[in-house]
């Protein structure tokens, strides 16, 4: 089996070059993640899934009780 790489085209046209400015750059390489976001977004997904989950437990621990250990020992 042969795998198929498919050649992504900037959008712009100085990214073929070799020296660029640093805002080129960075362009370039927003332009290229955007492209391989567009064609395989399951990263993207999997980062979503698990930005929500930690959100969640920081959630969970932010309204737990924390004080109910120490009124076990303590008498009335």
């Amino acid at each position: 089996m042969q795998k198929e790489q498919i050649q992504i085209e900037s959008t712009f046209d100085y990214c073929s070059k070799n020296v660029k400015t640093f805002k080129q750059s960075l362009n370039c390489q927003q332009d290229k993640l955007h492209g391989t976001l567009t064609e395989n977004p399951l990263g993207f997904i999997v980062f979503y899934v698990f930005a929500i989950l930690f959100v969640a437990f920081l959630f969970q621990l932010s309204t737990k009780n924390m004080n109910k250990k120490g009124k076990k020992n303590k008498r009335p």
